[in-house]
């Protein structure tokens, strides 16, 4: 009963992240066959220029194998993207039932029912088992169907393996927010957490450029997924690496047990010491108090302060990967061609508008989610009801979070381009001021279309929030990734906040992709606003 429970509570998940695994293969695979051609020397023509390009990108991906197949290419361009995304929804579960449902009441009510809390850690980790098993299922069904469409069979053995490695590598990334979360109280589980697993990420995938890391990236669960690619032709599967995932999520899930039992509810395992002070119960006398936008950017200070500077390390890392990249691109003459677009507008601002623009979109299209998830809990805990009895209306609370979001945004991409500017300026790469002020002010009303979908869908299912806004973001981007191979419409495409992105560190800022995207982010705030006033809260 206890894991069909967790289910329940974790359907919306499930469903969401079924539904991005299985698009993502499949529309892989559709597009495999799009670009790939349909004579052997195409497709050999395909697959060399694949391996040459993701040569360059491996402090992200592991190389490709095969990439001229359609399993070789789904492997690296589907699975390997979706070992990232199920990680992230093993972060939002493993933190939302430790600190989430801890502060809803759902885990104090169940252990008054006579729930042992071992049992309770353990049916919560069995059902997001299940449901990764599930949505890797469809990832698997997705392959299938693409390579059906091409009149193409898949081995089954290496289908098996590969969404049992995808399972696996979750499923640690799970246990070991779960076992974070026991230290930290509140919202700041969430961002201790996530620095842990990117920090766990970042380890794998630096060491691939940088060989000192080498040694280090044993601790790294995503090193043990790398070991293994099953499912192109000449693939192989590390059956040692998939044990020493189950090993990892093992120990990290009896860890977390332990600490759980420790611990009191609501409570981290260790409390840090608070000087004392005679409580009062006095109005402050700080002018600024009384602003609730400013009070929400206090509330979250730690968290802000976590993104602006992980986000500002990522910039000084990939400044100092581009020079090299650079020079190995320029190396490749098959290559010249293509970086002859950039040369003419300069080939450093170029690749990395490229590529630490594109990672920085789905940080800050995560930030937007976590901020998704807040709302959402607030609704269910009873916050919500509190917040609005004193009394604020609902209009007026939609605008205050989305003025909230919009501050910590400003924050955090203004700390990651001032670092991208002075990291770049010190490896001798002159990018034009104007341009990254642009680039890094773009962010915030990217930022801004997630978290409007997220208030849409916070006002309508508070629980399916996470799951469907995750899905809904994953299809954003694949839409930008797949929309011209598949010619969709400009509009449908325009629907894509990846897409109207741009390149603006390369081209300046386009005005009306920026005008759409405004648009979009004030059509999500307005249809947010109207559920909010026609639903009871907590329903």
């Amino acid at each position: 009963m206890s894991v069909a429970f967790a289910l329940r509570l974790g359907r919306w998940g499930v469903i969401g992240f079924s539904l991005a695994a299985f698009f993502a293969t499949a529309l892989n695979a559709f597009g495999f066959y799009a670009i790939a051609g349909d004579t052997a020397g195409d497709r050999a023509a395909f697959g060399q220029s694949m391996l040459t390009l993701a040569s360059q990108f491996v402090a992200m991906l592991p190389p490709p194998i095969r990439p001229d197949t359609v399993a070789g290419y789904v492997q690296f361009r589907g699975f390997n993207a979706l070992a990232i995304l199920l990680s992230v929804w093993a972060l939002a579960s493993a933190t939302g039932f430790a600190r989430g449902d801890e502060e809803r009441g759902i885990v104090e009510s169940t252990l008054a029912a006579g729930v042992s809390r071992i049992h309770l850690i353990a049916s919560r980790a069995a059902a997001f088992a299940i449901g990764l098993s599930i949505a890797a299922a469809a990832a698997a069904v997705g392959l299938l169907a693409g390579a059906a469409y091409g009149h193409e069979s898949v081995g089954a053995t290496g289908l098996l393996e590969a969404s049992a490695q995808l399972v696996a590598v979750a499923f640690a990334c799970y246990a070991i927010a779960l076992l974070v979360a026991q230290f930290v109280t509140g919202r700041a589980a969430v961002a201790a957490a996530g620095a842990v697993l990117l920090g766990l990420f970042l380890l794998n995938s630096l060491s691939r450029v940088y060989p000192s890391l080498s040694t280090w990236r044993w601790l790294s669960p995503f090193r043990y997924y790398d070991l293994s690619q099953p499912l192109p032709p000449g693939g192989y599967f590390d059956g040692r690496a998939f044990l020493a995932l189950l090993a990892i999520a093992g120990v990290a899930i009896a860890a977390a047990a332990a600490a759980f039992q420790a611990r009191d509810v609501g409570s981290a395992l260790i409390s840090m010491p608070m000087p004392s002070r005679e409580p009062s119960h006095e109005v402050g006398r700080d002018g600024w108090w009384r602003h609730r936008v400013l009070r929400g950017v206090y509330e979250r200070r730690f968290g802000i302060a976590a993104w602006a500077a992980g986000l500002a390390l990522l910039a000084v890392l990939f400044v100092s990967l581009t020079r090299t990249l650079v020079q190995v691109l320029l190396s490749v003459p098959t290559l010249l061609p293509y970086l002859s677009i950039f040369v003419r507008q300069q080939v450093y601002p170029g690749v990395l508008g490229f590529t630490w623009f594109n990672v920085a979109q789905l940080l800050f299209a995560g930030f937007a989610i976590t901020h998704a998830a807040r709302w959402a809990a607030e609704d269910t805990d009873g916050r919500l009801e509190a917040t609005l009895s004193q009394p604020v209306s609902r209009a007026g609370l939609v605008v205050e979070r989305m003025a909230v979001l919009i501050a910590g945004a400003a924050v955090i991409a203004t700390g990651s381009g001032v670092a991208l500017f002075v990291a770049s300026h010190a490896q001798g790469i002159d990018l034009n001021a104007g341009r990254l002020v642009a680039a890094c002010l773009m962010l915030v009303p990217f930022a801004v279309v997630f978290a409007a979908a997220g208030a849409i869908l916070s006002a309508w299912n508070p629980r399916a929030a996470v799951g469907v806004l995750g899905a809904f973001a994953f299809a954003s981007y694949l839409d930008t990734e797949l929309g011209s191979i598949f010619r969709l419409p400009l509009w449908m495409q325009d629907l894509s906040a990846f897409k109207l992105f741009g390149t603006p560190l390369l081209t300046g800022v386009d005005w009306r992709s920026l005008a759409l995207m405004l648009a979009l982010a004030v059509a999500g705030v307005a249809t947010s606003i109207l559920l909010m006033e026609r639903r009871d809260v907590g329903a």
